[in-house]
């Protein structure tokens, strides 16, 4: 298959045979890069990935529109094939995926998605409100009072976790055991582990859905006020209700994404402002400026710069004609990118220049996942 994924035109080629996200300088920052792909050779193929890579807004916007011609069945599949003893493990502690939300298409993807926002409901979303300020506002107060504080590990590590425990109905102890998981995951899907590495995640990565399964299996007996005994409860009309299984799913799902996602943007959020310290004065000044602050940089400085999707037949995407099957990896940082030189440092339009930041353990493990790739060799093996 790879040998028929030929990309058009000498750039393309090179653009795809140059493309590396697990080495630098792609890791230390991948912007340099969208930008020259986006005005080179906004899609081309990698076949070191075997993947089509998409780095223009309105190619990735109408990808997203159009769930017949580019399927959300790859997203969750661990970007290279596993080994066969990793996979054996894996079944064999009990992983049973299901499609439902974030790997699911139409009209699958709609049922899920109607039940689980009956479930969410705009009374628990603001039920939640004063307890995420006491949260924080206790968490400011205990860790960063001494005047030195590392604000990943002291404040965005664990201050997502608690919240989406919160909403599912999550003992507060169980945060360490969580983020554990969660790495599992991320680590498989994203990176290139090795296979004596691939047993070590799959059996972190079952033991977490057995987390989730049993999480379900618990509020199916008793129901609690929580968001897993709302899904189980979830009604509407002849839809037929979610069973253990996909609610298992999504708790698994948002035992990853609920809590990682907003710890990278509060990493990325903090990091810019607190280096262009004009930003930051200026918002301390006028408070009503941090929203806009906020949404730009989740604009241009996300916590998800990349996703995925598959063609269910053969297509045109930005002058590149692609085939049928083929795995296509789109660069949402770069779609959602401006040039640099039209960036205006101001806090009241734009932060300014893309800065990096770090997880509790320093550099080389980084609160930005997703610009380092969730899973660069250097990660995997940092946590060796």
């Amino acid at each position: 298959m790879r040998k028929q994924m030929k990309a058009d035109g000498d750039s393309s080629v090179h653009e795809g045979e140059r493309f590396d996200p697990f080495h630098d300088p792609y890791l230390a920052d991948p912007y340099p890069f969208f930008a020259e792909a986006r005005a080179v050779t906004p899609v081309f193929y990698s076949p070191d990935l075997d993947y089509w890579v998409v780095t223009r807004y309105h190619d990735i916007r109408q990808i997203f529109q159009t769930p017949k011609l580019f399927s959300a069945a790859n997203t969750l599949a661990p970007l290279q094939p596993i080994c066969p003893a990793a996979g054996h493990l894996l079944a064999e502690g009990g992983f049973r995926p299901v499609p439902t939300l974030t790997n699911s298409d139409p009209p699958g993807h709609t049922r899920v998605r109607r039940l689980a926002t009956i479930a969410f409901t705009p009374r628990r979303v603001a039920a939640m409100e004063p307890f995420v300020r006491e949260l924080t506002a206790r968490s400011v107060e205990n860790r960063l009072s001494s005047g030195r504080a590392d604000l990943v590990r002291d404040l965005a590590w664990d201050l997502p976790a608690l919240v989406i425990f919160r909403v599912l109905g999550i003992p507060d102890e169980d945060v360490a055991r969580v983020k554990a998981g969660a790495e599992s995951r991320l680590l498989l899907m994203w990176g290139r582990p090795n296979e004596d590495q691939q047993i070590r995640l799959v059996q972190g990565m079952a033991a977490f859905w057995r987390y989730a399964e049993t999480l379900v299996a618990s509020r199916a007996e008793h129901r609690r006020d929580d968001f897993t005994s709302d899904l189980l409860l979830a009604r509407d009309g002849d839809l037929p209700a979610l069973n253990h299984q996909e609610v298992t799913q999504i708790v698994y799902e948002l035992l990853f994404a609920g809590h990682e996602t907003t710890t990278g943007l509060i990493g990325n959020v903090l990091r810019r402002l607190l280096t262009e310290r004009h930003g930051w004065e200026e918002i301390c000044r006028d408070p009503s400026l941090i929203p806009n602050a906020i949404e730009e940089v989740l604009r241009f400085d996300s916590s998800i710069i990349a996703w995925r999707r598959k063609t269910t037949e053969a297509v045109e995407i930005g002058g590149a004609r692609v085939p049928a099957g083929a795995n296509l990896l789109l660069l949402l940082g770069s779609a959602t990118a401006i040039p640099r030189s039209s960036r205006t440092p101001n806090a009241s339009t734009s932060i300014g220049t893309m800065p990096r930041s770090t997880s509790p353990s320093g550099s080389e493990r980084t609160i930005a996942w997703v610009r380092r790739w969730l899973a660069s060799r250097r990660a995997l093996c940092s946590r060796s």
